[in-house]
């Protein structure tokens, strides 16, 4: 069944990346259907909302036959969950995109971006890593999203579907909840509001790449529409903007204009020293940079938070 090239349909789209695309989407013209456990049925602001569960065969070929490109932004876990039950990555990740790959044959000539990880799929020697390094994960979490990216890659070799695999650095941005063990920004900011230490694991020393919700919504985009020669491609998506625990801590003070408490704890073994991916793949191919730098953004940030604590 052959749909409307511009339809999308987002997986995930209650989540923080799949509301932010499927706003980003909208606006920019394109027929939106957003699907998820936390939907609420109906339309609006030209986003069609689909409540359920990928699982739901009927209305996952329902929502795909309306639809010629998928965002899989779906995602059951965190790092922190899989590691007490790495079970949950196959249960609650892998086997709903199974269940999306079965529809292949039946509905010919999708493209289907994946959201994967930059800093969970490479493991250690993860400074500067390009996309044609081995992917050597040290925990649960990397091990399901290196697997998906499998089990795309074979989808793709037998199909006439087309993939794209993003690999993002660590996000943040308005939306972006709390949850424990994930989602660093936000948990710095809340420590900003009501003074209780931020726990540091080990010496404060490990780097990461830090990006904008707003310039990853622009590369899903980008990989969406844009003609690419292979019929599978990964990209990293990376900013530039990179920063230890203790300069994030600085930098998150300077944008709240409060002091943020510390807490040192030991180091955990799954943490890797430094995660930079490099960006040069994905500005040849998609013409794509991010935008914005990391001192604005966390301001954007922290202003966001204040405007919904008021609210």
């Amino acid at each position: 069944m052959i749909a409307p090239a511009e339809s999308v349909l987002v997986l995930g789209s209650a989540g923080f990346i799949g509301s932010a695309l499927c706003s980003h989407l909208a606006k920019l013209g394109h027929h939106v259907f957003g699907f998820g456990r936390s939907e609420a049925d109906g339309m609006h602001a030209g986003i069609t909302h689909i409540r359920g569960s990928i699982e739901d065969r009927q209305l996952l070929r329902e929502a795909l036959g309306q639809c010629g490109s998928v965002v899989y932004a779906a995602s059951m876990t965190t790092p922190g969950v899989s590691a007490r039950d790495p079970s949950l990555e196959i249960l609650g990740n892998l086997l709903p995109l199974t269940r999306l790959i079965e529809c292949a044959g039946d509905f010919p000539q999708r493209r289907i971006v994946y959201l994967s990880s930059g800093g969970a799929v490479y493991g250690d020697d993860a400074a500067d890593v390009s996309e044609s390094r081995a992917l050597r994960p040290r925990s649960y979490y990397g091990a399901g999203k290196a697997a998906g990216e499998a089990f795309l890659h074979a989808c793709v070799a037998t199909s006439d579907w087309s993939a794209v695999v993003l690999r993002p650095s660590n996000l943040y941005g308005p939306g972006q909840k709390v949850t424990k063990g994930f989602a660093i920004v936000p948990t710095m900011f809340d420590r900003a509001r009501d003074g209780k230490p931020f726990q540091i694991w080990g010496d404060g020393s490990t780097i990461r790449d830090y990006c904008y919700i707003d310039d990853l919504v622009e590369a899903v985009s980008s990989s969406l529409f844009t003609p690419t020669k292979q019929s599978f491609n990964v990209y990293n998506v990376a900013s530039g903007q990179t920063a230890s625990i203790l300069e994030l801590i600085d930098a998150c003070q300077i944008a709240s204009g409060r002091t943020i408490r510390t807490e040192f704890r030991p180091p955990r073994g799954v943490d890797v020293a430094c995660v930079s991916p490099t960006r040069q793949r994905i500005a040849d191919e998609l013409g794509w940079t991010a935008r914005v730098d990391l001192a604005s953004g966390l301001q954007r940030t922290w202003d966001w938070y204040q405007s919904q604590r008021s609210a």
